[in-house]
């Protein structure tokens, strides 16, 4: 499901309030006074600079997100990619990377702009399972079902993950998660372009499901 404004906004004011309250913060400090060593003021003036780059790249974010109210034909005309270079699009993204791929995409095709927008999105939500369980072994399982079935997350989790959006246990994947800035939202708008249906599992959030539709290449 696409995140309405009012989550979009939400989001948004989320991600701005942690970088800019560190700013003010250590900026307060300094002017203050109460930075005495040559340290403490090189540390502040660090934080600093990381969390205005913080707010930088929300900025472009941003950016990113508001392109996506562009008309139809803004985008571009769709092409047909087979799904197996679809597959090492993904595999080529840094989020995804360290992951272990099973399975088979078959020969059919996925009608897309920019295979290299869906990637990164389906990449990006992947990460997002990822990083439940960072210390875990992490892969990517494929298959058909009705469409290109891609299945992400913690082997342990992988073990108990629906196989459907529909199935039982299934659950809609939360893209206003904290801590992403606005990359998840960004990748849910791309998503559903795409007509992809996402889930995870009601148990764990190590995990997440990826229903791409195919055409005949």
């Amino acid at each position: 499901m696409t995140p309405d404004l009012a989550q979009v906004l939400n989001t948004v004011a989320h991600e701005i309030r942690t970088p800019l309250a560190v700013s003010q913060g250590y900026l307060k400090l300094f002017l203050d006074g109460r930075l005495k060593e040559e340290n403490e003021i090189r540390r502040a003036m660090e934080q600093t600079r990381q969390a205005l780059g913080a707010l930088a790249t929300l900025c472009v974010d941003m950016g990113k997100v508001s392109t996506l109210a562009e008309s139809a034909e803004a985008r571009g005309i769709p092409v047909r990619v087979p799904a197996p270079d679809f597959v090492t699009s993904l595999l080529a993204r840094e989020e995804v990377q360290h992951a272990a791929f099973t399975g088979s995409t078959g020969t059919a095709a996925i009608a897309t702009a920019s295979v290299a927008d869906l990637a990164h999105a389906v990449a990006i939500v992947a990460k997002s399972a990822f990083d439940e369980e960072r210390d875990e072994p992490h892969a990517i399982e494929a298959s058909q079902a009705d469409g290109l079935l891609l299945i992400a997350g913690s082997t342990k989790a992988l073990a108990s993950m629906s196989k459907a959006p529909d199935a039982p246990g299934a659950r809609a994947v939360d893209f206003g998660k904290g801590g992403k800035g606005l990359k998840l939202i960004w990748a849910a708008f791309v998503l559903d372009r795409h007509g992809v249906q996402t889930w995870t599992d009601d148990a764990s959030r190590a995990s997440v499901g990826f229903r791409i539709p195919l055409v005949q290449a």
